[in-house]
């Protein structure tokens, strides 16, 4: 087969491969989520198993579902706490928004709402983004059900993956090889994964230093938020200092403190994501920072919130599959940092 027809194949398996994601995106999505808490849970799991080699795995394994469920559960009392406490505050919160407003209100209409609403149909875009927020929260809450069922089919099957690998890989050379795709994909993830949190909590910590010296309202749920944040490559740790600073034009009266925390939250996310943490992920997942942020966009426009999430360690495990395949090796290599996406038993040795 040439060139041309070559490339025009893997453009069509590109496409059919974006569309099938695309439609099916609210039942992979979640299962892609429940692969990575289920190695999160294992590797703590393994980590609190080495630490306490006295406890069976099954106890270790207890303990890290119940480290997991209390982070979750955690997270919900944070955010039903501070929808009390906006609510509490919504006539403070009010009267600042309109001292930001009127001079809109001012300048393009009647120097009313009524007149602002009327030329450009803000409350029904209001509405709108209200009812789709309220969606999506709904959607992800049903999705922990489906995410909770998910991880524990997955333990209840890992038993049983190397009976299947020697049932899918008959020869011992690829079977030997499949192993060590596994490995090497399941090692950087869990990288990825370590370095992402160790991140993140640096900078939420130092955030939250940030906030409560400043005496940010809720500053517990917006370093949640930080946190969160933070694990979306790039465009996270931006969106990370802009949205503390936005809720404190609304509960400071001055600017001046505004300006300060804001450029404080920024020299944070910026030191941080731009010196330490691209070195530490450039090693661990072997991927070039324009490629990064490529995944970034496709993968959130295939599966929203959850694909920019997940969309580095999805593209590392495409490239590391890709680079088996002589066929797709090329591909591989323009993804990879260093040119060299090959599994090689003396690499995954090293790194684990």
């Amino acid at each position: 087969m040439d060139r041309a027809a070559r490339a025009c194949i893997l453009f069509l398996t590109f496409v059919v491969a974006a569309w099938v994601l695309y439609w099916l995106r609210d039942i992979l999505a979640p299962f892609a989520l429940a692969i990575f808490f289920w190695l999160i849970i294992d590797a703590f799991a393994r980590w609190l198993d080495d630490k306490i080699p006295f406890l069976p795995y099954l106890a270790t394994l207890a303990i890290a579902v119940l480290v997991v469920t209390g982070c979750i559960v955690g997270i919900g009392v944070i955010i039903a706490d501070t929808a009390f406490d906006v609510a509490h505050e919504a006539p403070q919160y009010q009267r600042r928004l309109g001292e930001i407003v009127n001079p809109l209100l001012e300048r393009f209409g009647d120097g009313s709402w009524d007149g602002l609403n009327e030329r450009f149909g803000l409350q029904d875009k209001l509405q709108t983004l209200l009812g789709g927020f309220a969606n999506s929260i709904q959607k992800v809450m049903s999705s922990f059900a489906f995410i909770a069922i998910y991880v524990a089919f997955l333990f209840a099957a890992q038993n049983s993956f190397p009976k299947k690998m020697d049932d899918l890989f008959p020869d011992v050379k690829k079977r030997k090889q499949a192993a060590l795709v596994g490995v090497r994909i399941r090692t950087s993830i869990e990288k990825y994964l370590g370095i992402q949190t160790l991140m993140s909590l640096i900078m939420t910590a130092l955030s939250f230093g940030v906030m409560i010296a400043f005496g940010l309202d809720n500053a517990l749920f917006w370093a949640l938020v930080i946190f969160i944040l933070n694990y979306i490559p790039v465009v996270g740790s931006v969106l990370a200092g802009i949205m503390p600073a936005m809720f404190a034009l609304v509960q400071f009266d001055t600017l001046l403190p505004v300006g300060i925390m804001a450029g404080l939250l920024f020299v944070v996310q910026f030191v941080i994501s731009n010196t330490v943490q691209p070195k530490m992920m450039g090693d661990s997942m072997n991927m070039s920072a324009l490629v990064v942020i490529l995944s970034l966009v496709l993968w959130q426009g295939l599966w929203g919130g959850v694909g920019a999430f997940l969309s580095a360690p999805l593209t590392v495990i495409i490239m590391i599959i890709l680079g088996q395949f002589k066929t797709t090796h090329w591909i591989a290599v323009l993804l990879s940092a260093d040119g060299d996406p090959v599994v090689k038993e003396k690499k995954v040795i090293q790194s684990m």
